[in-house]
């Protein structure tokens, strides 16, 4: 093919895509237009209905009062799949429907119109994976079509399989549109990218520059090599990745990463049971290994494990408080919760650990949104090394994470420390996202400000 890819067929993973020549860390790989889409409602009157942009004056649209545009152009260009979407968002008021009834609705629409697409982009090629569902997914797909009936008109769809058929190429094929962030915002159909098979240690990234979704390269891939991207988040246990793919996606993940569990034992990592060495101790095959420090034996050590269970309990416990303050938007609370975690869990759990992550994350979004600076940069200088042990070296969340640790450091005007971590941040994401992304622009002018500031008060003889 055309842009260096060829699609290929097997009798255990269906079909795929495999390079066809060389491709380079940052090399872009393949990039789509959605075929369908739309905002999350989580987002609704902060971005555009039609671009994603984030916006605080948006237009209403005069009909549905529901969507929003930046204006009459946006408006204007959105019309031919809002037509139809207006009519039935009047029909269903004061009900607002879900983000699927709404991407379905729209698909359907589609299709009507224009027909399901190109040979190779095409919504009719994706596959349903309806054999391989349970029936108490078919039953949800059932009530979905009543509603999706309520929502679109009766005449819809007459024959019930190809309302399920069409729901299952939905549930498998929905791309999550990211802001520049990597934060939810919207989902969307991309036929061409649902070939790209999964792996938990992919060669390739997939990222968003506003709703063209684009695949680059993060390893160096030789002719004949399958292109892998990662379905799921990559912080997370095998288990649970292996669980996720099997519910939505139906298939057992057999990669290295589920395979090896290697990285398992880093993602449950404790500071070694003798008070005297606290060295990092992970788990080998469901046991934690003597010390190779000190030769402790924490696996037979029953104050070890007791503790190890306490804080891992109390850790599940928090972490579950914090996410009920974020949704009550106590940001105060959330901090002062996860302050104390963390103070209980650095006595026993080391920083690669899972719930040390998720708590020092939590920590640094609610220190950044009340302006504690300070406390917000301790956080994010504490993920770095566990970032760097669980992601591969190029990928979005590590690159986004010194993007943020070089603007605290800019507001601290920590300038020569600012400038390394945004220079790291360049680094990576010049690959995952390439150079012309928006989200380089911006790191672009970071740099920029962070170097004429060096060169002004190094000028007043500052340092």
């Amino acid at each position: 093919m055309a842009d260096g890819v060829e699609i290929f067929s097997s009798a255990e993973k269906g079909r795929g895509l495999c390079a066809t020549k060389v491709f380079k860390p940052g090399n872009l790989v393949r990039a789509a237009e959605p075929y369908a889409y739309v905002l999350c409602n989580t987002e609704r009157g902060k971005r555009c209905d039609f671009c994603f942009t984030r916006k605080d004056d948006l237009s209403r649209c005069s009909g549905c009062k529901f969507a929003r545009y930046c204006d009459g152009k946006c408006q204007k260009a959105a019309w031919q799949e809002h037509k139809a979407e207006c009519k039935s968002i009047k029909t269903v008021k004061p009900e607002t429907p879900t983000d699927s009834i709404r991407l379905i609705a729209r698909i359907i629409n589609k299709t009507k119109t224009e027909g399901p697409g190109e040979p190779g982009n095409s919504i009719d090629e994706l596959q349903s994976n309806l054999r391989e569902m349970p029936e108490n997914v078919k039953e949800m797909f059932a009530q979905l079509a009543v509603v999706l009936r309520m929502y679109v008109g009766k005449d819809v769809m007459d024959d019930a399989r190809e309302i399920f058929e069409l729901f299952g190429r939905m549930t498998c094929n929905t791309f999550s549109i990211c802001d520049p962030e990597m934060q939810y915002i919207g989902i969307g159909i991309y036929p061409k990218m649902s070939l790209f098979n999964h792996s938990c240690a992919p060669n390739c990234v997939a990222v968003f520059n506003g709703l063209r979704m684009e695949v680059r390269a993060i390893e160096n891939i030789q002719p004949g090599e399958e292109l892998l991207i990662s379905y799921v988040e990559m912080l997370a246990m095998s288990n649970v990745r292996k669980q996720q793919l099997l519910q939505q996606y139906y298939f057992t993940c057999k990669c290295p990463s589920c395979q090896d569990q290697t990285k398992d034992g880093m993602m449950m990592a404790v500071k070694c049971g003798n008070i005297n060495c606290k060295k990092v101790i992970i788990q080998v095959d469901g046991a934690y290994e003597t010390c190779k420090c000190c030769g402790h034996d924490n696996e037979k050590d029953p104050k070890f494990w007791n503790e190890v269970n306490k804080v891992t309990q109390f850790s599940e416990e928090m972490l579950a408080a914090i996410t009920s303050a974020d949704q009550r938007q106590e940001p105060k609370e959330g901090l002062r919760l996860a302050e104390r975690l963390l103070e209980r869990q650095q006595q026993v759990l080391h920083n690669n650990h899972l719930f040390v992550l998720k708590c020092l994350d939590k920590a640094l979004d609610q220190a950044v949104y009340l302006r504690k600076w300070n406390r917000a940069l301790r956080c994010a200088l504490q993920t770095i090394e566990p970032y760097k042990v669980h992601f591969p070296a190029y990928h979005p969340s590590l690159g986004i994470q010194y993007m943020r640790i070089g603007k605290l450091l800019l507001y601290l005007e920590k300038r020569l420390a600012a400038l390394e971590a945004l220079q790291m941040s360049e680094h990576i994401l010049n690959v995952t996202h390439g150079k012309g992304h928006p989200l380089n622009k911006e790191l672009g002018d970071l740099l920029t400000q962070c170097m004429d500031e060096m060169r002004m008060y190094q000028a007043q003889g500052k340092k």
